[in-house]
């Protein structure tokens, strides 16, 4: 077995592209090596801003020798009656390069046909590899690439070099005039080396790579970085707490190295959010924060060179950054001139989406929006009527220099300015809440206003936008409408609010200057009709999505997805989700799914409008049955009431569990008669829907060797 090594080395590579080009990489190279039969034992990928690589190892010298059975004619048209070749068997016997005797006849659904069969030869790994390696090349795809050197060429950044070594042999490939050899470059500013490697070896490409300033390797290059920015902030009580930033500028990097740098105290006037998202997002820099929070006048800058050149590198990011805050201090001093609630009407200027007006319109929507949900919620009307006041200013911030600058301050900075202004506390907080989670790890709002508006903005998003027809399709979701949604689902879920989605839906949508109010009923047809449930659909498929990433079950989610209830009090759904999950372990569970889907069953099968007729409850058994059921019926429906899910189902279980297995194994349903045929499928309608209704539809339930239940 060989290995292979396979070096491209191109002009600065942006950061962000590194990870997810590595990753396609050894995708296209395992389904390559897959369509030529070639097996292998290991593939790895790492890469710097100048070199993408991949390392192989345990590939064949020489492809496996395949044997091919190709179908031809149908015997009947390969020979006559007399058994002798006709045309057509003789040209498909020649055209696939074998004699005509060694034609055999096989049987098919479709009758008998003619096969070859035919023993390819495999070929030299190394005469199959000029065909898979430009083909990779070609193939990664980058956010942003450069048409260069000649037509059909996209990439990153222009390609400089190609290493390609299969053992000890460089692979024969060009590429657009550039043709692989078995030399690497050292690092561009401390080397500037051409490398001669002798053989397809990780170790020893790593090695004479470090030899020239070069560490290839991602997780060496970041774990030194790790270190030495962790020695510098260790005398300050401080510690990375940013690992995707750290993620970020280990890919900008080829040499990992770190540097001290400073800025004047004066700016600590500015808010700490501010100056962090000036180092973070702009120049990629580590804020050093004592304990408890408190930013320090200090930042780690993270350099692509040795300690020679440090002072220059310090002095250079120091002026830099220093800019950064002289724009930032002017920003806030000038925003903080004009309060928060003079910059409402302006939002007028600000275009929201096609057709949904602008800023302005969006704000009163989301303060009608948040005064409904409110208004459910039953808050007292002082605090209606800060959630209002949050409402009003919760974009006022995007008009400000400040968010122009560094847009994922808003929010942040609407808290700032509204505390200057001397809002209410809780009116400020709510202001930067509102737009929290802003992540799938992000927190949510911890003050009921915050968690209000959110839900009042992200509804108006969803409902804007499905009104638009701008409705996520596989991994593209430009408006981040599945985040939106996953925070609704937390939200509700975490502030344990009783709201109905449904409803919050008819309201968001009604809002809109697209629907114009029919006069015989509330709301508009198309969101009756068409996207209430088109959204509610949506938030199906999350809640799912979610649940099964949370670890739970597909059937328990299905289960109490398709109780009768429904989902719509999304909190009243987690609850009863986590206590079908707690119950599928108790001992009781089989008796307790095995009522409800036998029940289901037969119940299925009855007119939806009947109901139980005690005069026609002929057998012993079902007149027991019923009587249990009046027994049991309101006691199961008050713990109901009282959401204690548990106790139903045991009560439910412990009810109905003899009783109906007792009905199956000597009551005939489907009798002749009708009436009586009818109330029986009434009686197990009712029984089934006591439970299926309210909590959860068990016959969604997959037991180990389920079997079907019932007797007809």
């Amino acid at each position: 077995m060989t290995d292979l090594l396979f070096e491209i080395g191109a002009e600065e590579i942006p950061a962000s592209y590194i990870d997810p080009a590595l990753n396609q990489m050894k995708t296209l190279f395992t389904e390559q090596a897959k369509k030529h039969h070639l097996e292998m034992h290991s593939i790895y990928s790492s890469g710097t801003p100048r070199r993408l690589t991949l390392f192989v190892q345990g590939l064949p010298q020489k492809q496996e020798s395949v044997t091919e059975e190709i179908q031809g004619p149908s015997a009947a048209v390969a020979f006559d009656t007399a058994g002798n070749p006709t045309k057509a068997g003789l040209g498909f016997a020649k055209s696939q390069g074998v004699d005509i005797k060694d034609l055999q006849i096989k049987k098919t659904p479709k009758g008998e046909y003619c096969f070859a069969t035919k023993k390819i030869e495999g070929h030299e790994t190394l005469h199959i590899l000029p065909d898979i390696l430009p083909a990779i090349i070609r193939n990664i795809s980058f956010p942003k690439s450069m048409k260069w050197k000649g037509a059909g060429l996209f990439f990153a950044r222009p390609i400089r070099s190609l290493l390609a070594l299969f053992g000890d042999q460089a692979v024969p490939i060009e590429i657009n005039g550039i043709k692989a050899d078995r030399f690497i470059f050292g690092h561009p500013f401390l080397s500037g080396k051409k490398i001669e490697i002798s053989r397809a070896d990780w170790e020893l490409y790593k090695k004479l790579l470090k030899q020239e300033d070069v560490v290839v390797d991602m997780t060496e290059r970041r774990e030194t970085l790790r270190t030495k920015i962790t020695q510098l902030m260790a005398p300050y009580g401080a510690a990375i707490d940013d690992e995707e930033l750290l993620d970020e500028v280990t890919n900008l990097v080829e040499y990992p190295n770190a540097i001290e740098c400073c800025f004047d105290e004066e700016f600590l006037d500015i808010p700490a959010d501010v100056i962090e998202t000036s180092m973070k997002e702009h120049q990629r820099y580590f804020p050093i924060k004592k304990k408890k929070e408190k930013l320090l006048n200090k930042f780690i800058a993270v350099l692509n060179r040795n300690e020679s050149n440090a002072d220059t590198a310090i002095q250079g990011n120091e002026r830099v950054l220093k800019a950064r805050l002289s724009d930032a201090r002017f920003f806030w001093k000038e925003d903080r001139k004009t309060p928060l609630i003079k910059r409402v009407e302006d939002l007028k200027n600000l275009a929201f989406l096609e057709k949904l007006g602008n800023y302005y319109d969006r704000t009163n929507r989301i303060i009608k929006l948040s005064k409904y949900i409110s208004t459910q919620l039953m808050l007292p009307h002082e605090e209606i009527e800060l959630v209002k006041r949050a409402a009003e200013l919760c974009k006022a911030d995007l008009l400000t220099q400040m968010v122009g600058e560094f847009p994922s301050l808003q929010g942040i900075m609407g808290r700032g300015y509204a505390e200057w202004d001397g809002e209410e506390k809780s009116v400020a907080i709510a202001i930067a809440e509102h737009y929290m989670p802003r992540f799938a790890t992000d927190n949510i709002p911890t003050s009921r206003i915050g968690a209000i508006v959110g839900l009042a903005d992200k509804f108006d998003t969803i409902s804007s936008c499905f009104a638009l027809d701008l409705i996520p399709t596989g991994s593209q979701d430009p408006y981040s409408l599945r985040r939106h949604t996953y925070g609704i689902i937390r939200i509700i879920e975490e502030h344990g609010f009783a709201l109905d989605i449904g409803e919050i839906l008819y309201t968001a949508l009604d809002l809109l200057p697209l629907f114009e109010q029919k006069a015989d009923s509330r709301y508009h047809p198309v969101i009756l009709d068409k996207l209430v449930p088109k959204i509610k659909e949506f938030f199906k498929d999350r809640l799912f999505q979610i649940n099964i990433e949370r670890g739970y079950r597909y059937d328990l989610v299905n289960a109490a997805l398709k109780a009768g209830i429904g989902f719509d009090d999304i909190h009243n759904f987690s609850q009863r989700l986590k206590v079908i999950a707690l119950i599928s372990q108790e001992k009781w569970w089989p008796d307790l799914v095995t009522v409800v889907e036998r029940t289901f069953n037969i119940g299925k099968k009855a007119n939806s409008s009947g109901s139980v007729n005690e005069r026609i409850l002929t057998e012993p058994e079902e007149r027991t049955l019923w009587d249990v059921y009046k027994e049991n019926d309101e006691a199961v429906r008050k713990l109901i009431g009282e959401k204690k899910y548990e106790e139903a189902s045991r009560t439910y279980c412990n009810s109905f569990a003899k009783p109906v297995h007792a009905f199956f194994d000597r009551v005939f349903v489907n009798v002749e008669d009708e009436n009586v045929r009818n109330n029986r499928l009434s009686l197990m309608k009712t029984i089934n829907e006591l439970y299926s209704q309210k909590i959860a539809d068990l016959s969604e339930i997959v037991m180990p060797n389920d079997k079907s239940h019932g007797k007809s």
